[in-house]
């Protein structure tokens, strides 16, 4: 008799089959390229299988890994391993195919799919304007491939946490992973303060990337890339915070560590942020009219910084991060260059025409290697999705993020932290896309994304246990 744990079902073929195929390309690339590319080849295969099992299997433990190695990851890249980078695209890729499996899974086996249809719907239609590239005369180049996956990961990150299993634990994981990995970012970021500007250039940051300044005074940017990927992750751990923690001498300790932090990396947009945080909070806490007020107070200043930034003209400029160009004036203002005729604002300018994709391009894993070429920049996700895609696209977005909203407030009209968590996090990432192109920022989109998934999972699932618990005492009493 066959062992029970040997059964195979149909919807195990596909990763069955995308296995055997990964192994029989690897082995056959030993045989023609030699052995240490062989060796890398298989470690990395290795990994990546290792990575979807821990997404399918232990999810909890996965995504609690993957939020401090994210967030370290830039700081490693600079300082230790310069081609380590791709690792972060590696395991996305992972959590993709794990939750495609689960799909299949649950397909083949009649039984009940997880997430939001619409929300998929609305995610696929996104990423189809990037794949077709309308406003490029669908060409597709290195800086369109580089658009498309800044865009695909943390959009399919969503419909990740969304999918995989144990919503409840991986959530609770997850915060506690948050909430510590966020102080611990925000103490490198006040204790570079300390160190100094020459310093850290010694050490092996550089002026032109990493290490900025107002008046002579070190914008922290702890182990990101630059401040405003430190000052957005900062804000997502403070969510953590607000929500998901009691107080207690862990939270007392920890939120004044979080905003010290956050004043060092002198991101004003925080502020905007941080008003619209209280509101949420003082929401949940019962009182709607103080909040309400603060909402829209962080709202309209959200606005009026997206607006009076429109009013630029066209710069080219130079890389300083991941969603910050430079100019010998400052910051770029140029959004005449995405609004500069009719003709473009529907289907955009063409994907990777105009921000990080085009300066993605400039180079392949390092950037200290990236060939001589400058860049349009833009200041906003906003003004980004219609510089690649058009008003179409964004459209398409706000859709979206509408319907996560919808999702979330659904899930706090029955009193569930969850349902908090997910609308902070979109807060968070919703009015820092004003002032920098934060929808592709890693690794704050790939992280937000993944955990507004993660909680309304969880939302969904407190959901199915309070229904299974009232219809209990129904079926005992029958």
């Amino acid at each position: 008799m066959r062992p029970s744990w040997l059964a195979l079902t149909r919807a195990d073929l596909p990763l069955l089959a995308g296995g055997a195929f990964i192994t029989f390309g690897a082995a056959a690339a030993s045989m023609r390229i030699g052995g240490i590319f062989s060796v890398g080849a298989l470690m990395a295969v290795a990994l990546f299988f290792a990575f979807v099992a821990g997404f399918i299997a232990f999810p909890h433990l996965t995504i609690a890994l993957m939020i401090p190695m994210f967030a370290l990851l830039p700081a490693i890249k600079v300082l230790a391993v310069p081609w380590i980078g791709p690792l972060k695209d590696l395991m996305t890729i992972a959590a993709i195919t794990a939750a495609a499996v689960l799909v299949i899974q649950r397909a083949g086996g009649a039984n009940k799919q997880r997430g939001d249809a619409m929300a998929a719907a609305l995610v696929c239609f996104l990423v189809g304007l990037y794949l077709l590239n309308l406003g490029g005369r669908l060409e597709h180049d290195l800086a369109w491939s580089q658009g498309v996956r800044l865009i695909s990961e943390p959009m399919l990150l969503l419909l990740v946490g969304l999918a995989l299993p144990q919503g409840r634990r991986t959530l609770r994981w997850a915060m506690v992973s948050l909430a510590s990995t966020a102080v611990f970012v925000a103490l490198t970021g006040i204790a570079q303060q300390a160190i100094g500007q020459d310093r850290l250039v010694q050490m092996g940051y550089s002026y032109t990337l990493q290490v900025r300044s107002i008046d002579d005074r070190l914008r922290s940017f702890g182990t990101m890339d630059e401040s405003f990927a430190y000052a957005g992750f900062l804000l997502l751990g403070l969510v953590a915070l607000l929500v998901w923690y009691r107080r207690g001498i862990f939270t007392w300790i920890a939120c004044p560590v979080i905003l010290v932090g956050l004043a060092f990396a002198q991101v004003r947009t925080s502020v905007v942020i941080l008003i619209a945080l209280l509101g949420l909070w003082l929401a949940r806490s019962q009182r709607p009219t103080v909040a309400a007020f603060l909402l829209a107070t962080a709202a309209t200043a959200a606005a009026a910084i997206l607006i009076w930034s429109s009013s630029g003209t066209e710069t080219r400029t130079v890389r300083a991060g991941p969603s910050l160009f430079l100019t010998i004036n400052g910051r770029t203002e140029g959004w005449k260059i995405v609004l500069d005729s009719p003709r473009t604002w529907a289907v955009g300018k063409g994907v990777g025409e105009i921000g990080v994709a085009a300066e993605r391009a400039t180079y392949t894993v390092s950037r200290r290697e990236r060939k001589n070429k400058d860049a349009s920049a833009v200041d906003s996700g906003y003004f980004a999705l219609i510089a690649d895609v058009g008003f179409i696209g964004l459209v398409v977005f706000l859709a979206l993020a509408a319907r996560l909203i919808f999702l979330a407030r659904r899930a706090t009209a029955r009193r569930s932290n969850a349902g908090w968590l997910a609308i902070g996090f979109l807060t968070v990432m919703l009015l820092d896309a004003a002032t920098r192109d934060s929808f592709t920022g890693f690794p704050t989109a790939f992280l937000g994304m993944l955990l507004v998934g993660v909680a309304l999972a969880a939302a969904e699932e407190e959901t199915e246990s309070d229904r299974n618990s009232a219809r209990a005492p129904a079926t005992s009493s029958a």
